[in-house]
C-alpha cells in the first residue's frame, strides 16, 4: 500500500482537529519556576540567518497525553542573529516535536513554511516524491519527543535546525555560561538535560 502526503498529513493533524493552539509564556528576566510548572530552556540555530529577513521562527509541539498543541517562538522578529536562545515555563507531560515554522523572504514579500520535524528525515528534501515511490513509509515518520516534570529547569540543548535534517546536541556547560547573566533566578547547575529524542 503506498503512503500518500495525505497519510502524513493526517498524522500531522491528528491531534489538532478542533483544538486551539497556545503559545508558550517566555520565563523573563528575574523569574523563576512557577508552582507546578517545568521551565525549558535551550539554544535554537535557525535555518535562514540573514537571509530570514526579520521574520519571526517557531515550533509546534503536541502534549501526547493531552493533546494540547503549544508553539514556541525561537528567532524573535527582526532579529537576524543565527542562533537564539529560548526559555519558556511549560505543563508538566510528555511532547511531540510536530512541526518547524518559518519564514524566507523574496523579492515579492515573503514565503510561510510549516515543516514536519522527524528523526532521520529531511523535510526539504523531495519528501512528497520519497512518500510516493514508496522511499519513506509510514514506520519512517518519528516525531522526536521530550518529557519534563513538575516545578523543574530542563535544558533541551542545542537545536539544529540549518538543514532539513535536525538534530540536537549537549552543549550545556558553554551555553549554561553565556545566558548565566541573563537568568540570574535560575539555578542553571540544578537543570535536568532532556535531549529531545
Amino acid at each position: 500500500m503506498k503512503i500518500t502526503i495525505t497519510t502524513i498529513f493526517a498524522f500531522l493533524t491528528m491531534f489538532a482537529y478542533g483544538q486551539n493552539m497556545s503559545n508558550l509564556k517566555e520565563l523573563g528576566n528575574n523569574e523563576t519556576i512557577p508552582t507546578g510548572q517545568a521551565v525549558i530552556y535551550g539554544n535554537f540555530i535557525q535555518r535562514l540567518g540573514f537571509s530570514s529577513g526579520g521574520f519571526p521562527q517557531d515550533i509546534k509541539i503536541i502534549n501526547i497525553e493531552t493533546k494540547e498543541l503549544y508553539t514556541f517562538r525561537v528567532k524573535p522578529t527582526f532579529k537576524s542573529a543565527k542562533e537564539n536562545t529560548f526559555c519558556y515555563t511549560l505543563k508538566p507531560g510528555t511532547y511531540a516535536i510536530s512541526n518547524y515554522l518559518w519564514t524566507q523572504s523574496k523579492w515579492y514579500g515573503a514565503k510561510m513554511v510549516t515543516e514536519p520535524v522527524f528523526k532521520n528525515i529531511d523535510a526539504t528534501d523531495q519528501i512528497e516524491n520519497k512518500i510516493n515511490t514508496g522511499k519513506l513509509k509510514e514506520i519512517d515518520f518519528v516525531p522526536f519527543t521530550f518529557t519534563v516534570t513538575e516545578n523543574t529547569l530542563n535544558y533541551l540543548g542545542t537545536w539544529h535546525f540549518d538543514t532539513g535534517l535536525v538534530k540536537f546536541t549537549n552543549d550545556k556547560q558553554v551555553f549554561d555560561i553565556k545566558i548565566i547573566d541573563k537568568y540570574k533566578k535560575l539555578d542553571l547547575a540544578t537543570a535536568k538535560i532532556v535531549l529531545p529524542n
